[in-house]
């Protein structure tokens, strides 16, 4: 008799980071679920006993219920990977029998290698990669930014191709055939206003415009969407909530992952 699908439950506030570990499991034949409350994931837990539990250590710091202990004792014989945003926490899980505690970000390469590990044979064999993962667009006259954006979206699997200058971009389209810009607002010369205006008037549409803006008042906004923008990213933000937009917006999410983050952006 075959065994069932391992559960993998994800209790974390930043779920963005990990997509891609959630989509190979699920590949892989694993049943994932996923949430951001301690609530929900006790839930959750109650209906599908885990086999393997992803928690994000600050999930919710004012909750009385801490989750990692909670389930080290509800579900003794699941494996638990507890990933911390502070340094300082990272001694907390000593002692407690945990497969893995690590300071974020951990890789979703390396979580998958853990997670194979964990389950022991129980997922199927990885496919073959069909096609090359999305190319992101950033145009930003700003270097540190650039960069950074650039190294987060790398780190999560994408293909980046970066512009300082908002001059060569219209050129570079055909070249490089972006899924998705992020463009920044206040550039000198063209303005990202005017970059997403002018990428609608030629390339009808091709690829969705993430405008990233310090400016995101109301009226910011309604101006950038009047321009041609498809979502308006404040900016700064956070990594993960760059990720959860890009990600809806490259068009690459199992039906899961899209459902989770129609509610959220």
């Amino acid at each position: 008799m075959s065994q069932p699908p391992p559960v993998v439950l994800q209790v974390d506030r930043k779920l963005g980071e990990t997509r891609p570990l959630r989509t190979e499991l699920r590949k892989r034949g694993a049943k994932v679920l996923m949430t951001d409350s301690p609530e929900k994931a006790i839930e959750l837990a109650r209906q599908s006993p885990p086999d393997l539990l992803v928690l994000d250590d600050d999930t919710d710091p004012g909750s009385p219920v801490d989750l990692t202990e909670f389930f080290r004792s509800t579900y003794p014989e699941a494996e638990v990977i507890l990933l911390s945003s502070r340094p300082e926490d990272t001694t907390r899980g000593i002692g407690m029998g945990l497969l893995f505690h690590g300071l974020r970000p951990v890789s979703s390469t390396t979580l998958l290698d853990l997670a194979q590990g964990a389950l022991q044979g129980r997922l199927s064999e990885p496919g073959r990669k069909e096609k090359p993962s999305p190319l992101v667009m950033c145009v930003d006259d700003d270097p540190a930014a650039l960069k950074s954006l650039a190294r987060i979206l790398g780190r999560h699997g994408y293909r980046v191709a970066t512009f300082e200058d908002p001059q060569g971009v219209l050129g570079a389209i055909p070249r490089i055939g972006p899924d998705v810009a992020v463009i920044d607002v206040l550039m000198p010369g063209i303005d990202g206003r005017e970059l997403s205006r002018q990428i609608r008037e030629q390339y009808r549409g091709l690829f969705p415009i993430v405008m990233h803006s310090a400016r995101s008042t109301d009226a910011d906004r309604a101006a950038g969407f009047r321009y041609g923008a498809d979502y308006f990213l404040p900016k700064p933000c956070d990594p993960h909530q760059l990720l959860d937009v890009v990600d809806y917006y490259a068009d690459q999410l199992d039906p899961e992952e899209r459902l989770f983050l129609e509610s959220r952006i």
